[in-house]
């Protein structure tokens, strides 16, 4: 049996290189370009020592451990004893993520008949070509997925729990401080926050619903449009076109936001703007708050 050396050393180089790759998005230091490769060319070092010398000391576990403090310290430089282990322990956590994906898929890939389509090939180039192919899968999966993660809880410090009085009801929702969210009354100098169906559906009856429907059909489709109903009023707002459209709103009894669990903003002096559908998909919030009602806490 043929092992080709450098062929195996370069293969570990790009997986070590990826891992950090991953490890420097993940914690968002800045370190050079070079800086990470030449950490992956030293973290690939140990693999044609250890094939040339299998009895070498470098097998330990406590020298793998030594070798990987190195290979951080090429990679992020060295700051501070709590950045350092930041970035040993996230690096060890991507290496065992990527690492279990890859058995994963190589016992769902044994389990069918996958090899069968390389039975031509011998199992040793089976195994490297898998790795050729499943790790970039693996990788780029992760990294999306770490990705994923960050944005939602970088979301998650914009979020709050939302209380809304109306007719003798009280629903909570959550609601998502939205900077662009600029809407303001121009008569009464209310701030204008947005709230979907998910809201409208626990505050309003079905058949309030449906005439609430209705009157926002009709204000859809009138260029000038009129509410007959005082409950409701309509604050203009431009459209994505440039166009002067109308929403429909009204004054609640009472708002609450609950910033932690001994803050809160209470205020009469807002309005809720009614929006049919979701104002997003994975409907992790339902009404789109105004910066200006959080003045009073920074």
């Amino acid at each position: 049996m043929t092992v080709y050396i450098e062929l195996i050393w370069l293969i570990n180089w790009g997986i070590d290189w990826m891992i950090l790759l991953l490890t420097q998005s993940i914690l968002y230091s800045r370190t050079k370009w070079y800086r990470i490769c030449l950490a992956g060319f030293i973290g690939s070092v140990i693999v044609p020592v250890s094939l040339l010398i299998p009895a070498s000391f470098l097998e330990t576990w406590y020298i793998k451990v030594i070798h990987s403090f190195f290979i951080i310290f090429i990679a992020f430089g060295f700051t501070n004893t709590a950045l350092f282990i930041k970035h040993l322990f996230t690096f060890y956590f991507m290496t065992f993520a990527i690492g279990g994906g890859l058995l994963a898929i190589h016992y769902m890939a044994d389990s069918n008949q996958l090899t069968s389509y390389y039975s031509q090939l011998q199992p040793t180039q089976i195994h490297g070509f898998f790795v050729l192919i499943g790790f970039p899968f693996v990788y780029f999966f992760t990294k999306q997925r770490m990705d994923k993660h960050k944005y939602n809880q970088l979301k998650k410090d914009f979020m709050y729990l939302v209380t809304i009085s109306w007719r003798n009801k009280e629903v909570e929702v959550s609601g998502y401080v939205d900077s662009g969210n600029q809407l303001v009354d121009p008569i009464s100098k209310k701030p204008v926050i947005i709230c979907d169906e998910t809201f409208l559906k626990e505050c309003f009856t079905e058949q309030e619903f449906h005439e609430l429907k209705g009157l926002y059909e009709s204000v859809s489709h009138s260029e000038i449009p009129s509410v007959a109903n005082p409950v409701y009023r309509l604050v203009p707002f431009q459209g994505v076109g440039g166009n002067v459209e109308w929403l429909i709103a009204f004054s609640p009894d009472n708002l609450k936001i609950h910033i932690d669990s001994k803050q809160q903003i209470e205020t009469q002096q807002v309005l809720i703007g009614i929006r049919f559908g979701q104002l997003v998909g994975d409907q992790s919030y339902h009404c789109l708050l105004h910066p200006k009602l959080f003045q009073e806490v920074g």
